[in-house]
């Protein structure tokens, strides 16, 4: 085998074996460690009766995760944490970690063939109601999938708020904000604004909580909403962000006719995305866009995709506006 050959071979192996690494730290993730390492080192002993494990085994793991990178193993047995394990604690990427190497997540994954098989979705496949109906019996799995999603965006959400100029309005709807990141942001920037994020009833508690804790409660409110069905009415800016990406083209196009009956003549509507680039050009776009297939029929689109949507829909897509990150916001009008 040549040289250039064993080269190829290495970096696909790597790959393949990319669950070897995943899968571990999904396990560490779940039982907290990165957590309880981020004070002082600790001994694979009180690893184990802190988290409830057989301890052969769980050393065996943070040994493997060591060589990796994510841990350092002292002597006797003791570990401390490493920057790179840092980053799967809580309040930075362990909804992520949560989310896509969960065992529902991996499952659903695992149906890929079938579905390009037969042209069904991987998700109904594998649990026989659609991705986003199954959340709504899985409060556990949902919440870990809003606050996965809301953690995806939140280093787009400074980039939006420097590059458009949010200061002409005076309210703003977010369709299906989640759990209103994105409008918090624009509106500690623009303290004139007033907001509503718009999403679905099972997500009020959680929602006014983080109204309460960035202190917008006179300035922004929840709104019960189904995107699919009405949209609240007379504002200046209504946001989708990464929302159409979860849909088809017709569920897509019954979510912006409802936008364009909500809104006012001189409203402008502002869709949040990624735009899928020029073919053979890497994009981690091109990647999520097998994510959104297989959890619920969605896809990412180019930019002629995107207007040609629009237009059958009502809109006018006046300007796009490409931020730091993998990111882009379509101004669009009625």
């Amino acid at each position: 085998m040549q040289n250039h050959e064993k080269e190829i071979s290495a970096k696909v192996m790597q790959i393949i074996t990319a669950n070897w690494i995943a899968q571990p730290l999904y396990v560490v993730t779940k039982l907290g460690i990165p957590d309880i390492l981020a004070e002082e080192s600790k001994s694979i002993n009180d690893l184990s009766n802190i988290t409830k494990t057989f301890e052969p085994f769980l050393y065996r793991v943070m040994r493997a995760l060591s060589s990796a990178g994510y841990f350092h193993e002292e002597e006797n047995r003791v570990f401390s944490i490493t920057p790179m394990g840092e980053i799967l604690q809580k309040d930075k990427m362990q909804p992520i970690v949560l989310m896509f190497l969960s065992d529902w997540h991996t499952n659903a994954w695992e149906h890929l063939l079938q579905s390009v098989q037969t042209g069904k979705n991987a998700f109904e496949l594998a649990y026989n109601q659609p991705c986003f109906e199954w959340l709504t019996n899985h409060k556990e799995a949902a919440e870990v999938f809003n606050k996965a999603n809301e953690l995806k965006a939140v280093q787009s959400h400074a980039v939006i708020t420097d590059v458009y100029d949010f200061s002409k309005l005076k309210s703003i709807v977010d369709i299906g904000g989640g759990y209103g990141g994105l409008l918090y942001c624009i509106l500690h920037k623009n303290p004139h604004l007033k907001g509503i994020i718009a999403d679905l009833p099972f997500m009020k508690e959680n929602v006014e909580q983080g109204i309460s804790a960035n202190k917008l409660t006179d300035r922004c409110v929840f709104i019960e909403c189904d995107f699919f069905q009405q949209i609240p009415a007379g504002h200046d800016c209504y946001i989708l962000s990464n929302i159409l990406h979860d849909w088809d083209d017709e569920r897509c196009q019954t979510i912006l006719s409802n936008c364009h009956e909500a809104m006012r003549t001189d409203a402008e509507l502002l869709i949040i995305e990624s735009i899928l680039p020029k073919r053979n050009e890497f994009s981690i776009t091109s990647l999520m866009d097998l994510e959104v297939l297989i959890m619920g029929g969605g896809k990412e689109r180019t930019e002629s995709e995107y207007r040609n949507l629009l237009g059958k829909s009502g809109f006018i897509l006046t300007e796009i506006i490409q931020t730091k990150e993998n990111v882009s916001i379509l101004e669009c009008y009625r």
